[in-house]
């Protein structure tokens, strides 16, 4: 066809396209929507007292070191969180959590020290011990994913007597979940990531070059269920 005869039948095509064309169909025609997602809900940020530890350029190198070597990276950063994870701190107040914590003394042979990022005492009160972007040793194999949150809470001689008394502390309870559920909506963490310590071997973030396995048994899963119950409540009743 040449180029002449092609202009000719486009020409024609587009008449055909513009005598078909019918207001009146066009009216009747359902128009197509799509329902616009929901707006998450607004989940306020609870007062947090910023309490924190030395974490100086040397444990910041010490930090890297240990990533590297157990993930892969050298990174003290925790650029993009993935997880939270939920611990007790096996003493009945929050002085000797903090001062552990503080040391860096080794911990299986390695530094940096332990340590986890939120420290919620028994009356409610939320401790900041770093800064939201630096990575805390509180969790074999998720270190580099998660955050830690300690409840100051005495281990007790029932398997579930800790998680227990902490569940039914009503201040403390209450903060941690405000805590929990602020963090989970600022970095839009799945609940089903929000875990407990004894549970972490078994997270699909879990990941250790060394071998590494978690040996602790705060908060199995089914205190944590209930646990994130009363999260997704939270941000159910929040205003949008």
């Amino acid at each position: 066809m040449t180029p002449k005869l092609r202009c000719r039948a486009a020409a024609f095509a587009l008449i055909v396209a513009v005598a078909s064309f019918s207001p009146a169909a066009a009216a009747a025609r359902p128009a197509a929507t799509s329902a616009a997602p929901a707006a998450p809900r607004a989940v306020a940020k609870p007062r947090i007292k910023f309490d924190p530890i030395p974490y100086d350029h040397a444990r910041k190198r010490q930090m890297a070191a240990y990533s590297r070597r157990h993930y892969g990276e050298r990174e003290w950063r925790l650029a993009d969180p993935e997880a939270i994870v939920l611990h007790y701190t096996a003493t009945s107040t929050y002085a000797p959590v903090f001062n552990t914590f503080a040391a860096n003394a080794p911990s299986l042979g390695e530094k940096p020290g332990v340590c986890a990022q939120f420290v919620v005492g028994k009356d409610g009160t939320i401790h900041q011990l770093t800064r939201l972007y630096v990575r805390c040793r509180h969790t074999i194999g998720l270190n580099d994913v998660a955050i830690g949150v300690e409840m100051v809470q005495q281990s007790v001689g029932s398997r579930h007597g800790a998680e227990r008394a902490i569940l039914a502390r009503r201040r403390q309870a209450r903060a941690a979940v405000a805590l929990v559920a602020w963090l989970k909506q600022r970095y839009r963490i799945p609940l089903k990531n929000v875990i407990g310590h004894a549970m972490a071997n078994d997270s699909p973030l879990f990941e250790d070059l060394e071998g590494w396995r978690n040996d602790h048994v705060d908060w199995r899963a089914g205190d944590v269920r209930e646990f994130r119950g009363r999260v997704a409540k939270l941000i159910r009743d929040s205003p949008r």
